[in-house]
């Protein structure tokens, strides 16, 4: 059979057709979910067209595919706090953030003349302060020396939360969950699990990991550095939230305007704990701010490893975290801190988590928390301050 060059029409055919294939690939198509009024129910995340979008999450694979990659990090968690409580002889303890410096309670205090565009959740009309429990932690899922690298977290649950929560298992909270890294370690959900057992398996496999991921998860590793106080540190959201239906913010606390500076000294392996309680005989400031999304490709939702810059999103100050002097040196005031669970699922709609990495948290926190059989829901009046000494 004689082989005919192909027609000069249909050549131009072919061409016309790879060159829309190639052009799709390069531009990819930008789909956002609806716009919602802000006291909708968020928008679920769309399938994955290739490129962000504004207030828009998508699904890593489809919505079957995300689920059975969840509940094997589910099972993945407890077998590393199994390991980890083996390997360090040690009870089960938190999947991350086992250590707490301390817990003190306080109230949230909505600021007064703030942008109309955080007035949703806990900071809607009218102003209304709630009492909160706020959690001090070292980042790693065992209990070592404060003077080894690490990342530090301040968790916030703020009580007296009405309306329906995503998490069932409490009812009148809201939490939010910060570590001192803008970013997280990973992108995703898959590649911090990955970190989640390389970390588990000591420093060496930890350092693979970031030689591996220099851009999703160096970042975060390099600022694990020994710090002079919990309360110096500024903390962020690391995922992406709505703040009503209509729009996504990150958030990050800082010390309040005026706050002094602490330097305790690097003494001992619970120094950052002995710092915290002297810190407490004063008051302590907080200071929480949003930074809203200005585009998805600077500001992006399913990427958490790509930090938001405060020249690109600005801070706006939302509320401070006011925490009066207390005692926090009580063996039942560290019982109570060690029964609190935390989850950026414990939310009302507005509030509600976004992005992969997020959506994985709903089903390892769970996963962590009824493992180590640790769970109460405060009420924000418990008080364990230690009896006068005698004379």
């Amino acid at each position: 059979m004689t082989l005919r060059a192909p027609s000069k029409a249909c050549t131009a055919l072919v061409s016309v057709c790879l060159g829309a294939a190639l052009t799709a690939c390069a531009h990819p198509v930008r789909v956002a979910a609806p716009a919602l009024p802000p006291d909708a129910e968020p928008a679920a995340p769309l399938d994955w067209t290739g490129a962000e979008a504004m207030n828009t999450e998508f699904y890593m694979g489809s919505r079957e595919e995300e689920a059975a990659q969840f509940l094997r990090f589910a099972n993945e968690i407890r077998d590393i706090q199994e390991k980890q409580a083996k390997d360090h002889d040690q009870a089960i303890s938190r999947g991350f953030h086992a250590k707490a410096h301390g817990c003190l309670w306080g109230e949230m205090v909505p600021f007064p003349n703030r942008d109309p565009r955080t007035r949703f959740g806990v900071f809607a009309e009218p102003s209304v302060s709630r009492p909160v429990w706020v959690r001090f932690s070292n980042g790693v899922g065992w209990t070592q020396d404060d003077r080894k690298n690490d990342a530090r977290g301040m968790a916030v649950k703020v009580m007296n939360v009405p309306g329906t929560k995503y998490n069932p298992d409490e009812a009148g909270t809201q939490d939010f969950l910060m570590t001192n890294s803008a970013t997280p370690v990973g992108k995703n959900a898959a590649e911090f699990m990955t970190f989640a057992h390389a970390n588990a398996k000591g420093l060496f496999p930890s350092l693979l990991f970031l030689v591996s991921h220099p851009v999703s998860g160096a970042p975060a590793l390099i600022h694990t550095d020994a710090i002079t106080s919990t309360v110096n540190e500024q903390y962020w959201s690391g995922g992406a939230y709505h703040l009503g239906a209509h729009q996504t913010i990150k958030y990050t606390a800082k010390p309040c305007d005026g706050s002094p500076s602490r330097f305790y000294g690097q003494r001992g392996p619970d120094y950052l704990k002995a710092d915290l309680t002297a810190a407490a005989n004063g008051p302590i400031c907080y200071t929480l701010y949003a930074q809203f999304q200005v585009d998805p490709d600077r500001t992006p939702i399913e990427n958490a490893a790509k930090e938001w810059t405060e020249d690109v999103a600005p801070l706006v100050r939302m509320a401070d975290i006011k925490l009066p002097p207390q005692d926090i040196d009580s063996p039942r005031e560290a019982e109570f801190c060690d029964s609190l669970s935390f989850s950026p699922w414990h939310a009302i709609a507005a509030h509600k988590p976004m992005g992969h990495i997020n959506r994985a948290r709903q089903f390892v926190y769970g996963a962590s928390r009824v493992y180590r059989r640790g769970t109460h829901e405060p009420t924000g009046k418990e008080r364990f301050e230690s009896p006068a000494p005698r004379p």
